[in-house]
């Protein structure tokens, strides 16, 4: 059995969403990752989606993106990004899942063989003392906002709202990581956000991972990063390997995080 990632599949199969704008080999990417997922995975496997799964507004509109993802090879498990706007309550969601392939996690985790999986979607983390821009916030059509003008007061008053939204992500994050099972050998999580940056700079999230003895985060959100072809962020601080899966930092393949041996 074989745990893969790959996150910001930005689906768009019923709307007019065109990620080739953000470069070239944007261009036909579903097509691309579907190529890919198909040849490397298979159905005993699993593979973990950090978010950003469909461009649609509402849940009618991700349909035909979730069949997609539910007609690829193995078993997923998803979170919410911040452009999922389609994601309606957890529990209408698991109903609509029920008997696919697909698994959406929300304040809990889950668990297969000897791995457990936990995750939430994070936010912009003042930890850092940045706020990284979203990416794909001045895509044609996009719903992101626009702080520009508004001067400091303005910019004060955005970092206080994204601080009130980290920190109840935080405690989603928490309470995802008190539900993990204490027997899984392997503990994995899964966030949108980055919870650190490239360096593997100490964090409040990278902190909450040592405490509850996580040993890999896989994550996504950032885009375009000037990476040599064929790799990604893919590193271990403190015990935790870090891993960069957004589609295009993994060239559009499900990214091998490991592999367990056959009982």
């Amino acid at each position: 059995m074989k745990v893969f990632a790959i996150g910001d599949l930005h689906l768009s199969h019923t709307g007019e969403k065109p990620m080739d704008v953000f470069g070239a080999h944007w261009r036909g990417h579903a097509d691309q990752i579907a190529e890919s997922w198909t040849r490397r995975v298979e159905p005993g496997d699993w593979v973990l989606v950090p978010g950003d799964l469909s461009w649609a507004m509402r849940m009618q509109e991700a349909e035909e993106d979730l069949r997609w993802l539910d007609g690829l090879p193995g078993r997923k498990i998803i979170i919410k990004g911040n452009h999922d706007y389609w994601w309606p309550s957890i529990s209408k969601l698991r109903q609509r899942l029920a008997g696919s392939s697909i698994i959406p996690l929300q304040y809990d985790s889950v668990r297969f063989g000897a791995v457990a999986v936990g995750g939430t979607r994070l936010w912009n983390m003042p930890d850092l003392g940045v706020l990284h821009p979203d990416p794909l916030e001045q895509i044609p059509g996009g719903c992101g906002s626009d702080a520009s003008g508004q001067g400091d007061s303005g910019l004060a008053q955005i970092r206080a709202q994204d601080e009130k939204i980290f920190r109840r992500e935080m405690g989603r994050l928490e309470q995802s990581l008190g539900t993990m099972d204490p027997h899984a050998s392997v503990r994995i999580v899964i966030t949108h956000f980055p919870p650190t940056d490239e360096w593997g700079s100490d964090t409040v999230v990278t902190r909450l991972l040592e405490k509850y003895g996580v040993q890999m985060c896989a994550f996504g959100h950032l885009h375009n990063l000037s990476l040599p072809r064929g790799k990604t962020w893919d590193f271990v601080r403190n015990g935790i390997r870090y891993v960069l899966v957004s589609c295009d930092a993994v060239q559009f393949a499900p990214y091998l995080l490991m592999e367990m041996p056959e009982r």
